[in-house]
């Protein structure tokens, strides 16, 4: 079994974009990412807005991914700019190609809650751009809101949602992987074509070990809160921002939001159980005494 120390992420699976609503693209990745000592099948996906008067991209995606991306962007942008670059939050997977995007789109802002960017940009203050929750980007046709995330990765942690085609950008939250590729296991962790189809379109929902080891690996406070408290901000932030589809980083675009989406929340609610969904990963528990 292959140990984080002894491998890099590296490309598995590429596919093209997909707009998953009308100016809103989907672009995603399937990389091998080696977590605690198991190498697992995960996407890692930025998302791009093109409004009829801006164009915002949510997350960057690694650096591994760079070529991909940019190639991505000049098919579907041509000489139009990237104005707005928005990371959830200063992780690699999310934050990682940023100064390849400020040098590509001289004019483009690094938006939101931009907190920490001065220490790691230090030559591009002056285009950071801070965002508060509950402010907006006007794009035109769209229009971006930032959200404070529910589930959070680092403190500086921001959701996003666009109004006029409902879609709910939550970063961390929601994350799963495609089958986890356990020793001795044959199952092929997806198919041909899998990893840019919506989660109704995979079949089966996924399963509790494909969600709790994302978490319990990515998220380590989960470990220690339940997700019980934050039911209500959750409920609350869906009402007051209604999702037709809800877009994570690392998983599928999930568009079955009365079933799908409350059957990842209960999954992400047993990783506050130390025994729940680790045996599977091959991952040992520390037992006290």
């Amino acid at each position: 079994m292959t140990t984080q120390s002894e491998e890099s992420p590296e490309s598995t699976a590429t596919s093209e974009p997909r707009e998953i609503a009308p100016g809103v693209w989907w672009i995603t990745e399937c990389l091998v990412m080696p977590l605690s000592g198991v190498t697992t099948h995960l996407h890692v996906a930025p998302f791009l807005i093109v409004g009829s008067e801006g164009v915002l991209l949510y997350d960057t995606g690694t650096p591994i991914q760079w070529s991909q991306v940019e190639g991505r962007l000049d098919a579907m942008l041509g000489d139009r700019p990237v104005d707005f670059i928005v990371p959830s939050h200063p992780e690699i997977a999310h934050c990682g190609n940023v100064v390849r995007l400020l040098e590509k789109y001289p004019a483009a802002k690094l938006a939101g809650d931009v907190r920490d960017y001065p220490l790691y940009f230090p030559s591009y203050a002056d285009r950071l751009v801070e965002f508060a929750i509950g402010d907006e980007i006007d794009l035109g046709s769209h229009r971006f809101v930032f959200l404070d995330a529910i589930v959070k990765d680092l403190p500086s942690t921001v959701w996003g949602y666009e109004r006029s085609t409902g879609v709910l950008f939550v970063a961390d939250g929601f994350a799963y992987s495609h089958q986890p590729p356990l020793e001795g296991d044959d199952r092929p962790t997806h198919l041909e074509g899998e990893c840019n189809l919506f989660a109704s379109e995979l079949g089966t929902p996924p399963a509790d070990d494909q969600i709790l080891w994302i978490t319990k690996a990515a998220l380590y406070w989960t470990h220690f809160v339940k997700f019980d408290l934050l039911l209500d901000r959750f409920q609350t932030l869906l009402e007051t921002y209604p999702p037709k589809l809800v877009a994570p980083a690392h998983g599928a675009v999930i568009d079955d939001i009365d079933n799908v989406l409350w059957m990842i929340w209960n999954s992400l609610g047993k990783a506050y159980d130390p025994l729940a969904g680790v045996a599977r990963a091959g991952v040992d528990v520390h037992k006290a005494g």
